[in-house]
């Protein structure tokens, strides 16, 4: 797996956030000054339901971090556990991104978890002037079965917004972003 590999020559998790069951930490990447972050909350559904919920795309700009509402589409698909996405993110002061995302969604393991890869795609498309394209973008979700009705759900990323973005002002959203698309899954599941 990719992301454990590189993960033996970053610095160590930092708790950063324990707020209403969401917990975040952070850590500083081999190579770079930009944060990757991790976050796990516990949820009161099934794997299959959390599954589906990941997979309804149309929903995507309801509960991801600053996408735009209805810039979401599946632009390529090779079968329904394996497709392309393209999405569109605005924040204030800067230029609005883009961000295309090769999204992978694994069999159960003999553990019952299920992993979702997310890695970014930025040259499947030509490029578009209105936007800054994500250069880089790797991430996954996991979804860890508890019983009784209830999972573990874990999201870890690292990306850069690419054009002139200072890293740190890139990592300000290393908390913001995590614990605001884990607060709506919650209300929304």
């Amino acid at each position: 797996m990719v992301y454990a590999q590189h993960s033996f020559a970053d610095e160590p998790w930092t708790l950063e956030k324990n707020k209403d069951g969401i917990m975040i930490w952070n850590r500083k990447t081999a190579n770079s000054n930009l944060k990757e972050f991790k976050v796990s909350t516990v949820l009161q559904t099934t794997p299959e339901k959390m599954l589906s919920f990941l997979k309804n795309t149309s929903n995507y700009d309801k509960w991801m971090y600053k996408i735009d509402a209805g810039s979401v589409k599946v632009i390529k698909r090779n079968n329904d556990n394996d497709y392309f996405t393209y999405m569109t993110v605005s924040a204030p002061f800067i230029k609005s991104r883009e961000a295309i995302t090769h999204m992978i969604f694994n069999a159960q393991n003999n553990k019952g978890e299920i992993l979702i890869t997310l890695d970014g795609t930025p040259d499947l498309l030509p490029k578009n002037d209105k936007y800054v394209r994500i250069p880089m973008m790797k991430a996954y979700f996991k979804i860890i079965p508890l019983g009784e009705g209830k999972i573990e759900l874990v999201h870890q990323a690292l990306s850069a917004p690419g054009g002139s973005i200072p890293d740190a002002l890139a990592n300000l959203s290393s908390v913001d972003c995590p614990y605001s698309m884990f607060s709506k899954i919650k209300k929304m599941m």
